[in-house]
């Protein structure tokens, strides 16, 4: 997540200020939590529903949809000057 995080401060022009040193591993779970949520003296993790399987979609769906939101992703991808691959 820090890596992430450290593109979106970049790319609003803000200070880094959010770094690997805030994340740990967690390994009951699978992924990586904050180690101190602000405000609290206590790690904080994403509940139950992170890293749940997502649902088959139907292929015909999917195009659509991809179709339809194609513009739309083209002209974000112009104003951001990044291609997410949407």
């Amino acid at each position: 997540p820090a890596g992430e995080l450290g593109r979106v401060q970049d790319f609003l022009g803000l200070k880094r200020i959010i770094s690997d040193k805030h994340f740990y591993f967690n390994q009951t779970k699978g992924f990586p939590c904050l180690k101190k949520a602000e405000g609290s003296g206590r790690p904080h993790c994403l509940g139950k529903t992170k890293g749940r399987p997502h649902p088959e979609i139907d292929g015909q769906v999917l195009r659509r949809l991809r179709d339809f939101y194609r513009p739309f992703n083209r002209k974000f991808y112009q104003m951001t000057g990044h291609d997410f691959g949407w």
